[in-house]
């Protein structure tokens, strides 16, 4: 038996009327940004942004999906904008944030880890993982991070944290492992990420190192 989809009516609404969310944490690179610009101009289409009901704004919106189209449509001189409204209260909005964003551009990790520590008051770590298609040990870290370092600091102070995620086999695993430890031993008073973070950092700046020797010693010599 399959459950019925919930029907989604689209609706084109004044863009004056669409707020962004000021816990939106994701960001797009200039590069990718002019790409949207450029898609939306050649061909005019664009995926529906999803907004709520503002909760303190009459006649306006809130987005919760689609703050880069929003400020494309903007740049294009558009005034109108479709868009799907969604029913959700402040925690719902929250989660969307935190999922329907992660599907383009890049997260501010502070601003999610702040996401993160407001959910964490009604909802566990599991059960957030669950929903968010993170880890359990993510969302618990990116909790702790909240707690540890206020936003409004971190977001006006520090450069955003990047996530890189790979997978490796058993032995691959352990090679590097080793290559961190030893990397790291110049670093025993640090946290062990940092230290991982400092040795990674330190490998890659050698290597990049020697192979720009190597490409300068193969340069012809200038009469």
């Amino acid at each position: 038996m399959h459950t019925r989809q919930p029907k989604q009516t689209i609706v084109s609404l004044p863009i004056r009327k669409l707020h962004s969310h000021p816990g939106n944490a994701n960001r797009m690179s200039k590069a990718k940004f002019a790409k949207l610009i450029r898609h939306i101009e050649r061909t005019g289409h664009y995926e529906p942004v999803v907004v709520r009901r503002h909760p303190s704004k009459e006649n306006a919106y809130q987005i919760l999906n689609g703050h880069h189209r929003v400020r494309a449509m903007k740049q294009l001189e558009h005034s109108r904008i479709d868009c799907v409204v969604f029913d959700a209260d402040d925690e719902q909005a929250r989660i969307y944030l935190l999922s329907l964003n992660r599907l383009a551009g890049r997260d501010n990790v502070y601003k999610k880890a702040k996401l993160i520590e407001q959910l964490c008051r009604s909802h566990s770590s599991r059960d957030l993982a669950k929903l968010l298609g993170d880890s359990k040990t993510a969302i618990e870290k990116l909790n702790a991070l909240s707690q540890n370092q206020p936003l409004s600091k971190a977001t006006d102070e520090k450069p955003f944290l990047l996530p890189m995620t790979f997978f490796v086999t058993e032995p691959q695993h352990a090679l590097i492992a080793e290559a961190f430890d030893r990397a790291a031993q110049k670093d025993g008073n640090s946290p062990r990420s940092q230290q991982r973070i400092d040795a990674l950092l330190r490998l890659a700046q050698d290597f990049l190192d020697k192979e720009m020797s190597a490409e300068s010693s193969k340069e012809p010599a200038i009469a």
